[in-house]
């Protein structure tokens, strides 16, 4: 059963450090007119009908595969997707595997925003946008069969009481699948973002407060970047684009230049990694 849609339940306490947050709807409608320009002459990655824009600043198509490995995403599944933005990786669950998702996200605009891009490729009826924020999920208990979340945790505002609320709407005995950026060692400093990136032990620890078990972690940062061609073109073109065409003030600017030097210091003071925790059958 999907949950009813939630109104706007409260935002993250700290913005995000993707560009989800900055998309506004000349930056929606840019990648719609850039998506239709390129498909004219060069056919789509398979399950990624937006060429990657949709998911910008994220991670690439083989690491959300091998964030898959530990759970059951075939048809009929109801995935809580958490922190989904705009809906790009939620709308390839459901091409890649046939699933159902809830795109969860705490900002009402991007979620009407992703909507609008799975109406566009015939995914609104496996795709279903809510509002409201990690700490209180509308949804009832253990309604969702797999739960994950790309790079999203890290924003919120109580990742602990996040985690729990995850545990209560996971169904007994189903799996979380968690992809965070995390700092290297105590040592290491955010960059200039109030997003407070934690520690692997911190997630760990987290977890099993939770209630989760059978925690498992693994450093992907190496499979972290995008290496389809196609891909890399498309969103050098929705760059070189958008800084042509938005005024100078608009917030997407500032953001963008934040994610590349975000994206520098990944490999040396912060890692890529994937958590899996099961639930207990009882």
């Amino acid at each position: 059963m999907m949950p009813r849609d939630g109104g706007d339940a409260g935002g993250r306490s700290v913005p995000a450090a993707a560009l989800y947050d900055v998309v506004s709807p000349a930056v929606e409608q840019a990648i719609v007119s850039l998506v239709r320009e390129l498909a004219s002459a060069t056919p789509a990655p398979a399950h990624d009908p937006f060429y990657g824009l949709d998911r910008l600043g994220g991670p690439s198509l083989r690491l959300l595969d091998r964030l898959t490995r530990h759970g059951d995403f075939r048809k009929y599944v109801v995935v809580l997707d958490v922190g989904a933005g705009i809906g790009g990786a939620a709308r390839w669950l459901a091409r890649r595997y046939g699933c159902r998702v809830v795109a969860l996200d705490t900002s009402p605009r991007l979620v009407a925003a992703g909507a609008r891009l799975s109406r566009r490729v015939r995914l609104a009826g496996r795709v279903r946008g809510v509002a409201g924020s990690f700490e209180a999920v509308p949804a009832r208990d253990g309604v969702f069969t797999q739960i994950w979340s790309v790079e999203a945790l890290q924003h919120a505002s109580d990742r602990r009481g996040a985690l729990a609320e995850l545990f209560r709407v996971l169904r007994p005995g189903c799996t979380l699948a968690l992809q965070e950026l995390v700092r290297r060692d105590a040592e290491t400093h955010a960059p200039a973002s109030p997003v407070a990136y934690g520690r692997v032990d911190e997630y760990v620890d987290a977890l099993a407060a939770a209630g989760f078990q059978h925690v498992v972690h693994e450093d992907v940062t190496a499979e972290r970047v995008e290496t389809s061609s196609v891909v890399l073109s498309a969103c050098a073109r929705l760059e070189r684009l958008l800084a042509a065409t938005l005024p100078a003030d608009d917030a997407w600017h500032a953001a963008s230049a934040a994610r590349r030097h975000l994206e520098e210091r990944i490999g040396s003071d912060y890692r890529v990694v994937h958590f899996f925790a099961r639930r207990p059958s009882i």
